[in-house]
This record gives structure tokens, C-alpha cells and sequence, in this order.
């Protein structure tokens, strides 16, 4: 497993959701992500090999990666007023990403 792909796809992926769904504002959205992800990184990789290693099974990793949700602050979309119901979904979507892509990665 190379988490360096790993991160890179995640950026990528994320960019995209981004992208989706809240078009307009999606480059703005970019250096938040950049933020939340620079300051992951550490983390995601050893969960990532921990889960790997099957030193933790996947709902250890599911509730790792929510407890991380409260750091990916949005500045960009709470400036522009977007609902915080909105923000939330899209902070689940982005743990969601993140752990598909460890799942599938250590499954592959």
C-alpha cells in the first residue's frame, strides 16, 4: 500500500466532490481541504496501516475518521452563508471518501 497514491487520489476525489457540489465556490473550498488534509495526513496514514495490519478493524477506523470531522473547518462555505446542515453533509461525504479509499486500498 502506498499511501502517497493514497493522498493523492483523496485530494483529487475530494477536489471533485467539491467541484460537484458547490461549483462556483469549489476553488475557494480547495486551500480549506488543502489545510484539513496537510494536517491529516499523519494521522490518516498510520490508521491506514493499522488497519492494514488488522491492528484495527474497520468500525475503530470508521470512528477515528469521524472524530477528525471537526477539524476540516470550511471557512470558505460558512463566508458565503452556506447552511451548516449543508456543510455537515458534506464533511460526512468527505469521511466517507477517506475511508472508501483506505478500505479499498488495503483490500486491493
Amino acid at each position: 500500500m502506498d499511501f502517497d497514491i493514497i493522498f493523492k487520489e483523496l485530494k483529487e476525489e475530494i477536489a471533485q466532490l467539491a467541484k460537484d457540489k458547490f461549483n462556483e465556490q469549489s476553488t475557494a473550498i480547495a486551500q480549506d481541504m488543502q489545510e484539513y488534509l496537510a494536517h491529516s495526513k499523519e494521522k490518516l496514514q498510520k490508521w491506514a496501516k493499522l488497519f492494514k495490519a488488522q491492528s484495527i478493524d474497520k468500525d475503530e477506523l470508521i470512528w477515528l475518521l469521524k472524530s477528525q470531522k471537526d477539524l476540516l473547518v470550511l471557512k470558505s462555505l460558512q463566508n458565503i452563508g452556506v447552511s451548516s446542515i449543508s456543510i455537515g453533509h458534506f464533511k460526512n461525504k468527505i469521511v466517507d471518501t477517506v475511508l472508501s479509499k483506505i478500505v479499498a486500498q488495503v483490500q486491493s
